[in-house]
């Protein structure tokens, strides 16, 4: 053992490296392998977060929205003339229709991957299917565009536009295929 010890001492001085030398080359290589195992100790972390992140946002759906999610799986009408003046049932639905907003914001963004979008698409594709919310969506975009300002659940709107859940009818604002409760035709 005190031989490979000569060896290697006698090839440091050699190549002409001090001890010094030596000690900085140890040193940088501990560096290196601390940082690296540190970055792969913090992308672990970050994914548990993501993770945890996407648990509570389901939670949170499955938990405090599920009554009013039931009212576009079961294609229950909601939207009608009374609609505006109840703001319980408004809100309800708005608060709904926030979140899955959000989360269409979080995936345009790159916030959260397409593996973790999946998890939100079955809601996604009930809520943009259903008619009262076509219905919702039509009075609400011809509404926005009549006093020119933002549409509200932009990135949900967003969502269902490039997915094509809107007909051509929609683009009307005088179709008589969907209902007009605000007043949007000035």
């Amino acid at each position: 053992m005190t031989e490979h010890i000569v060896h290697i001492k006698e090839l440091i001085q050699s190549i002409g490296m001090t001890t010094a030398d030596v000690i900085d080359i140890i040193s940088l290589i501990f560096i290196v392998f601390g940082g690296g195992f540190t970055l792969y100790k913090w992308n672990i972390s970050l994914k548990f977060k993501r993770c945890e992140y996407i648990r509570r946002l389901l939670d949170d759906i499955r938990t405090n929205v599920q009554s009013e999610f039931y009212l576009f799986e079961y294609n229950e009408n909601w939207y009608d003339k009374n609609f505006h003046h109840n703001k319980d049932i408004e809100s309800k639905i708005d608060s709904t229709l926030s979140k899955f907003s959000y989360i269409c914001y979080l995936k345009n963004n790159r916030l959260i991957s397409d593996n973790e979008f999946d998890y939100f698409k079955y809601e996604l594709q009930r809520i943009l299917s259903n008619r009262q919310f076509q219905y919702y969506m039509y009075n609400l975009y011809h509404f926005s565009q009549h006093i020119k300002q933002p549409m509200p659940f932009v990135d949900l709107f967003k969502y269902a536009k490039e997915n094509d859940y809107f007909d051509t009818e929609f683009w009307n604002k005088r179709s008589k295929q969907y209902p007009h409760y605000l007043n949007f035709n000035g």
